[in-house]
């Protein structure tokens, strides 16, 4: 289950399986668990290249399954990061 589909049904369920509530969950928290689950993609998809070049997985539909979900979720990840970065420097240039 990915992070929007967590958040969609109410819960997040953080690195270490807890299940939490979104309304008792602050940004940074939100952030660090999406990243969380990023680093777990994207080590995830290391260690099938692996086991694809070892000989150890013979089915290539996971490993570029695995490969693809990776790439698609830092890609999402540095897209979240240009539009929070775009929201902070149009919150600097308001002018009190």
């Amino acid at each position: 289950m990915d992070l929007i589909s967590k958040v969609q049904s109410g819960n997040i369920i953080k690195a270490d399986n807890t299940t939490k509530n979104v309304s008792n969950v602050d940004f940074k928290e939100l952030l660090v668990n999406a990243l969380e689950e990023v680093n777990k993609d994207q080590l995830y998809a290391e260690e099938m290249d692996q086991k694809f070049m070892l000989g150890e997985v013979s089915n290539i539909h996971d490993v570029m399954i695995a490969s693809q979900k990776a790439e698609l979720s830092l890609s999402f990840a540095v897209e979240v990061r240009n539009k929070v970065l775009e929201a902070y420097k149009e919150i600097m240039r308001i002018q009190m």
